[in-house]
């Protein structure tokens, strides 16, 4: 490996690890049950597109009332069906 090369995986990692921390992906992905707005960063979506999936029964959720969380198996189960 190149010197060039050693340095460009070195920034790779550096970059991956901001972006990670940034968006709280590793936080969101030790807990089962997540928010709307950690759900909106798992599945890249913004906060009224996960209330308009709510609305529209496109996702299932877990709770009563205005309180809903959503199961990362639930999340995981619609990635895989949206696939094309």
């Amino acid at each position: 490996m190149s010197t060039t090369d050693a340095i460009a995986e070195i920034i790779k990692s550096a970059v991956a690890s901001g972006v990670r921390e940034a968006l709280n992906v590793q936080e969101v992905t030790n807990r089962r049950l997540l928010t709307v707005e950690e759900a909106a960063v798992y599945l890249g979506r913004s906060r009224r597109e996960i209330f308009n999936m709510i609305a529209g029964n496109t996702i299932p959720t877990v709770g009563e009332g205005k309180l809903r969380r959503f199961d990362i198996r639930d999340l995981d189960t619609w990635i895989a069906n949206n696939k094309h």
